[in-house]
């Protein structure tokens, strides 16, 4: 055998046995447990495209899922798949976590940021933007670094390729992609350094969608700037797109708002749901054109909250009762309005959404997860993505477009937790 394919099949060889251990372990190898350490601060749960963050009650920091756009999301160094909790590092002071498309930013309760996962348009904070390695990638990072200056930090949004946080005395600040002005610092141009979002300081709630992002202040006032509410508007420099944050309604009651692809869905102060944006006349039965004005969503008067899941599963919302309910994205292929119940369990104190999929902790610290398995897929996308991955590891720089297929589940379960200290 020549020693080309002896090197090939010797790499094949050590890259299965390394994807066995690493199942063995992550999948099955290590039970786990099903509560969450407890201790004395308010657990948090948040969701990406393909993986979800922990903050458990100790202050400690744990994720699953996977990586599908190939950056470290986990946080768990080289390891790039994990269908249990896995404790990420062993320190106990976090207190603000949220997981973005390919990277993350979580706050420590000294106040400061940190962040990981990819970095090629300067979406962790830390100055740089596509800085390339040896192996000529954008720079990244794969575990928690200290990225963003300042310790008086309070809140933290990983949008989808943008960042944006809060700052204690009210004042909101954003950095990283800006190509549709989803930075509100009215003009296109990226900031790998957090910049000040206009002059206000008393935002307390921002979400962030693709190109779209949304912001609640004290007052109760709704702003959005980004990607705009106008049809058609799906091109980067566009000029229907809002270059800074724009007051959506005179109103003064909003209390959460959920941010998808030019589609917002928002909760008023008296329960009622409202819409806008692409395709929203589908859910409200308004007129087309009239996609730019929030309307109401049906006569019910008990919503509580919603968040987008920016995936299959659309938007998901909470009842004052507790139940939980999903509305998926509608579009022309689908024009009929659906809204099924979630079947999560009674006793829910956070909860979230991401990648079509859902998850929330209960008072007792268990975590639930339904819809997509985050991280899993069918055969034929794992067979190409270990080929993909054996050739980079080669020196051949090989990126095949194929589908990503997720694998689903309706009925909900329960996710077990490793600590690797144990």
């Amino acid at each position: 055998m020549k020693p080309q394919r002896l090197l090939i099949a010797g790499a094949a060889a050590a890259l299965l046995l390394t994807c066995f251990l690493t199942c063995y372990f992550l999948l099955g190898g290590r039970e786990g447990r099903l509560k969450l350490p407890a201790g004395h601060h308010a657990p948090m749960i948040s969701l990406g495209a393909s993986h979800g963050l922990v903050l458990a009650p100790d202050g400690s920091m744990w994720s699953w899922g996977g990586q599908d756009s190939g950056w470290p999301v986990l946080g768990l160094g080289k390891t790039n798949l994990a269908a249990s909790l896995v404790r990420i590092g062993s320190q106990t002071d976090w207190a603000y976590v949220s997981a973005g498309e390919d990277h993350n930013l979580v706050l420590k309760l000294d106040g400061t940021v940190w962040a990981w996962g990819a970095n090629y348009r300067g979406q962790l904070g830390d100055g740089n933007r596509g800085t390339k390695l040896t192996n000529s990638l954008p720079n990244f990072q794969d575990r928690p670094v200290h990225t963003v200056a300042g310790s008086d930090w309070v809140k933290v949004e990983a949008g989808f390729v943008a960042s944006y946080g809060l700052k204690r005395n009210g004042s909101l600040w954003a950095w990283g992609l800006n190509n549709f002005c989803q930075l509100g610092i009215g003009s296109w141009i990226d900031s790998p350094k957090p910049v000040q979002v206009g002059t206000a300081t008393n935002w307390v709630k921002i979400r962030a969608g693709l190109v779209s992002v949304a912001g609640i202040q004290s007052d109760g006032s709704l702003w959005i700037w980004g990607g705009s509410p106008k049809l058609g508007n799906t091109a980067p420099r566009s000029p229907e797109n809002l270059l800074v944050p724009t007051r959506i309604t005179a109103d003064t009651n909003w209390i959460d708002v959920s941010v998808g692809l030019n589609i917002w869905l928002a909760v008023k102060s008296d329960g009622t749901l409202w819409a806008w944006g692409r395709n929203a006349y589908i859910l409200t039965g308004a007129a087309q054109d009239a996609c730019e004005i929030p309307t109401q969503i049906g006569h019910d008067t008990d919503w509580q909250s919603v968040c987008c899941s920016k995936g299959s599963l659309g938007h998901l919302l909470r009842k004052r009762d507790g139940t939980f309910w999903r509305i998926v994205n509608p579009s022309e292929n689908n024009p009929r309005p659906v809204k099924n119940r979630v079947a999560l369990p009674p006793d829910i104190v956070t909860w979230g959404a991401g990648g079509g999929a859902v998850a929330a902790i209960t008072q007792d610290g268990e975590v639930w997860t339904c819809g997509a398995i985050l991280g899993q897929h069918g055969p034929k996308y794992r067979f190409l993505q270990f080929v993909e991955e054996l050739c980079w590891r080669l020196g051949w720089k090989v990126h095949w477009q194929f589908d990503r297929p997720r694998i689903v589940r309706e009925q909900p379960w329960q996710l077990r937790n490793i600590d690797s200290r144990d």
